[in-house]
């Protein structure tokens, strides 16, 4: 739907890059993934792990309501997520 039409019924009423949010005990927050640096098998006493994290936004047709999510900060999470396979 980044294209401005709705890929279910070819609307181009598109809400985009909405925020997804979620509720938890101290109110709502963005969602977002995160990516981690798996632990080596061998590393000196201090070992931090890299890791990354994305926002995740949404594209919404307002007249079916389909609904794609994104993920920003691609090229950081792609780079950690190698690291580990």
């Amino acid at each position: 739907m980044k294209n401005g039409r709705c890929h279910k019924c070819g609307s181009t009423e598109i809400m985009a890059d909405v925020t997804v949010r979620d509720v938890g005990d101290s109110g709502p927050y963005p969602l977002r993934v995160e990516v981690e640096e798996p632990e080596p098998a061998q590393h000196g006493l201090l070992w931090t792990p890299k890791n990354a994290a994305g926002d995740i936004r949404a594209w919404i047709c307002s007249q079916c309501g389909y609904t794609e999510l994104y993920t920003h900060n691609l090229e950081e999470l792609h780079t950690i997520y190698k690291l580990g396979h």
